[in-house]
């Protein structure tokens, strides 16, 4: 998390953030954290006066709270209502900041783990206007604070709703349903039942979207369960870009059981560089998302690695495009585009390359002094 001034931006994941916070109640005094309490109430009963009575040129919503709400001590269960409503008015009324007032008040229901804020949240999933640029990270955060509340207080219905929103219309909210209900099996340690072991298989295989089967299938391997392996015996094709240069691109085929490894330097090989640095792929092409990255095997700290990262594994489709990020000195980045994928593998070895396109620049300019 990054607090720049007076703007909270979550960098990583939400969920570890809020659980990082909840390590680190114990360690807070009492008298403290009754502070920490009034000082969220007086907040919340500032910005119902400055909604109640605007200002003339405006709400300001940096100056109309006046405290960051995000706390590790869970307000009381008044407040958190409060907070809930104000949140509304806060959305239909706009105005400078409102995008800091939208995180601040929804991190404070998060962090109250409220059972009865489960409508309040199943609700924020669905919530957008025209021109809302917030949409996005108010569906993430809310399907986290579900996960959340699943994990701190054990609510089945929290359970409930994840699973349902699983099932989604919108492709963004079942990726993070998927995902954030792993991690609710990893935060609470408990083993996959039989039925969960099937919900998942059938999202990894069914789903029509990339995301969500991806996040299906990271769950079921992390947690040593069988992943889809989707055509066995098959071959997929890539085409691998130079993402400044897209007209310099290799053309590589690889069987299915073959993994991220392979293509990392089947693809090296072909541009005659060597495979001498630590190298990603992030299989949504966002840069650093830890969701979605395969990191080198020689990254110990850091799974999944890419030798486990079987390519028929992956729930990849024709059109299908991800990031390679090779050398974090030099930055260099590959655009991927799964071109075609074939049932059947060909007699002949695989990984090869099938077509060439540009002279590759040297690994190593030698740059005169």
């Amino acid at each position: 998390r990054v607090n720049s001034g007076r703007t909270i931006v979550f960098r990583e994941d939400p969920l570890e953030e809020w659980l990082m916070l909840l390590g680190a109640v114990d360690e807070i005094p009492r008298d403290v954290a009754v502070r920490h309490q009034q000082a969220i109430h007086a907040a919340l009963v500032q910005l119902t006066n400055v909604l109640d009575n605007p200002p003339p040129k405006g709400i300001n919503y940096y100056d109309a709270a006046g405290w960051s709400l995000i706390s590790p001590i869970e307000a009381p269960a008044e407040d958190v209502a409060r907070a809930q409503q104000l949140y509304q008015r806060v959305f239909a009324t706009g105005g400078a900041g409102v995008t800091y007032a939208q995180e601040n008040l929804l991190g404070l229901i998060a962090v109250g783990a409220a059972p009865s804020s489960i409508p309040f949240w199943l609700e924020m999933v669905d919530l957008t206007r025209p021109r809302d640029t917030f949409a996005t990270k108010r569906k993430r955060l809310a399907v986290a604070a579900l996960a959340y509340l699943a994990i701190r207080r054990d609510v089945p219905e929290a359970y409930e709703a994840l699973r349902r929103l699983c099932h989604h219309a919108k492709p963004a909210v079942r990726a993070f349903a998927v995902r954030y209900l792993g991690q609710t099996y990893k935060a609470t340690e408990r083993p996959l039942t039989p039925d969960e072991i099937t919900f998942l298989t059938d999202i990894a295989v069914r789903d029509v979207v990339f995301a969500p089967r991806f996040q299906a299938r990271a769950i079921l391997r992390s947690n040593e369960q069988p992943v889809p392996l989707d055509n066995p015996n098959g071959v997929y094709a890539f085409k691998v870009k130079f993402k400044w240069d897209k007209r310099t691109y290799r053309a590589l085929e690889l069987r299915s059981e073959q993994t991220l490894v392979v293509l990392a330097h089947a693809f090296l090989g072909a541009i005659d560089w060597d495979c001498d640095h630590l190298y990603s792929f992030y299989m949504n092409s966002v840069k650093y998302d830890s969701a979605y990255t395969f990191a080198c095997p020689f990254e110990d700290d850091n799974p999944p690695w890419t030798d486990e990262a079987i390519i028929g594994e992956l729930g990849l489709a024709v059109k299908h495009e991800f990031l390679y990020h090779f050398d974090y000195g030099d930055d260099h980045f590959f655009e991927v585009e799964v071109v075609d994928i074939r049932p059947q593998a060909e007699e002949g070895k695989y990984p090869r390359v099938v077509d060439s396109h540009g002279a590759a620049p040297p690994q190593y300019p030698d740059y005169e002094e």
